[in-house]
């Protein structure tokens, strides 16, 4: 084994721990730096992309900062988004993600990071590459599967109605235009209800996301989330469908559905006789 391959090994058993601080010190240490980062070791993947199938986020964030190439790939073609999404790597996922790397990528059978995801029932996964931009029409080379077709296949009902139901238009990158409802984090969400006074339903909304948000209808509000009073949730369901007209550019009509715009009879006021 020549010397730069003993340490491409060494940096790849070192970054699987993610422990950032020993990667950090070897690689300060490396005199061929960028031959080693990128250097082919355990089945001929690179430390980048066995720190992204090994859930070491760390290391992948700083393995990206010091040059290592995100859009390389093993003899199958698979790149490190690829084994990101193979293994539900969510937070892996979002670095290379963030680093730019390409969304569409095929390997060898002609599937992108979206069809493993989708593949793997890899809900966040999927979500957070179909928000960066991620195309859901590239066909696998012998089967002509898309990755709503391979999600349907695995069964994993969750993904498939995400497919299903994705925009390409909330996958836009222009800062400029306002942040698409359906891409809202649990966080954003949060904030929607605080603004509403609405900050008493935040423990029963912890997990809903702008997607969530944004296929309520008064029976889910009044079953799932407990929102009883008719007035608070006339006051949410409106401001949702405000907030999705305020989204639409002015050339775009705005889509209806009757089921969402469903708003709830107000409780007549009671008059004293007094």
């Amino acid at each position: 084994m020549s010397a730069i391959a003993s340490k491409v090994e060494a940096l790849i058993e070192i970054a699987l721990t993610n422990d950032v601080a020993m990667l950090d010190a070897f690689l300060e240490s490396l005199e061929n730096r960028d031959h080693v980062v990128n250097g082919y070791g355990q089945h001929d993947r690179t430390a980048l992309m066995l720190a992204s199938a090994w859930h070491a986020h760390h290391s992948v964030h700083l393995l990206l900062r010091r040059g290592a190439d995100g859009n390389l790939k093993d003899p199958d073609g698979t790149t490190a988004l690829h084994l990101a999404a193979e293994n539900n790597a969510k937070h892996c996922l979002h670095q290379l993600v963030n680093a730019n790397v390409l969304l569409d990528e095929q390997n060898v059978w002609g599937w992108t990071a979206l069809h493993v995801a989708a593949a793997e029932g890899a809900l966040e996964c999927t979500k957070a590459l179909l928000i960066a931009g991620a195309r859901t029409d590239i066909v696998a080379h012998e089967t002509n599967d898309t990755p709503l077709d391979v999600a349907l296949t695995g069964g994993h009902a969750e993904v498939v109605a995400l497919l299903r139901s994705w925009d390409p238009a909330w996958s836009t990158r222009d800062t400029s235009a306002p942040r698409q409802m359906a891409v809202w984090s649990t966080s954003e969400v949060a904030d929607f209800l605080r603004s509403l006074s609405l900050s008493q339903y935040l423990p029963v909304f912890e997990h809903t996301d702008g997607l969530q948000l944004q296929d309520l209808h008064d029976d889910l509000l009044t079953e799932t989330y407990g929102m009883h009073r008719p007035a608070h949730r006339l006051r949410l369901l409106e401001a949702i469908v405000l907030e999705q007209l305020r989204q639409i550019p002015s050339t775009t009509p705005p889509p209806m559905d009757t089921r969402r715009i469903q708003l709830p009879p107000l409780e007549p006021r009671q008059h004293s006789s007094g």
